[in-house]
């Protein structure tokens, strides 16, 4: 079957305000993040899906194809409402703010979900356990290639219960693969407490469907506060 990627972009950002339109080296960061996607050369269509004008502009400028939606309560409600307007069945979710993500793990992770139509699927990569108390680097415990538990924060408790458990902590990587039927369930649930209470959108769904890891190589770098632009910024190849 088909896999297609869909960006989602929005201006309202909590902790970086119109973020997608931020400059990186000169490019904005949204065109970027569609550039990575189409050069993973794997999926059938590479579109935006944004309710801000503004960011349609740009994208549509930059030759690549935009879908508006409503207010989304969360990047994947985004998506499950865009690709519901575009008859897409199995769908990757690159977040917008992924500019650096490698085109072969999103290859990787539409092969995933190809094999594992009824799971989501999501991306792992390594962790800096110096870094298991930044709220920005979002955390997943991860056991036999399945997805545990998601978190901002790290204790010295939970490194604990993952020794128990025989499983690993790594650092959670923006991208959702989901097909419709999965999209659907997850948009008619209501946010949990959890969700509300970690801003993690997989923790209303991780109860309801298994959670497929692929594990990258890759150190992720997102753009989740301004500070980070300048580190994306260091690794671009000249």
């Amino acid at each position: 079957m088909t896999v297609h990627c869909i960006v989602p972009a929005r201006m309202g950002s909590s902790r970086y305000p119109g973020k997608p339109l931020v400059k990186i080296a000169g490019k904005e960061m949204i065109v970027r993040t569609l550039e990575r996607a189409r050069d993973a050369g794997c999926f059938g269509t590479v579109v935006c899906a944004t309710d801000s004008e503004v960011i349609a502009d740009v994208v549509t400028r930059a030759g690549f194809e935009c879908v508006m939606t409503g207010p989304a309560q969360t990047g994947s409600d985004r998506v499950a409402e865009a690709a519901c307007k575009l008859g897409l069945d199995l769908v990757v979710n690159l977040q917008g703010d992924e500019p650096l993500v490698e085109p072969a793990l999103l290859a990787q992770v539409a092969r995933e979900l190809e094999c594992h139509p009824d799971c989501w699927v999501t991306v792992a990569c390594p962790l800096d356990l110096a870094e298991h108390h930044l709220n920005t680097v979002v955390k997943v415990l991860v056991k036999d290639g399945v997805a545990l538990d998601f978190t901002r924060d790290v204790d010295e408790r939970c490194l604990a219960t993952a020794d128990q458990l025989s499983a690993e902590w790594f650092q959670h990587q923006g991208v959702y693969a989901y097909s419709r039927a999965s999209r659907d369930e997850f948009a008619a649930l209501p946010q949990s407490s959890v969700e509300l209470e970690r801003s993690l959108e997989q923790m209303r769904i991780i109860n309801c469907r298994t959670i497929r890891m692929v594990k990258s190589p890759y150190i992720s770098i997102s753009v989740d506060v301004p500070s980070d632009v300048a580190a994306v910024e260091a690794r671009l190849v000249p």
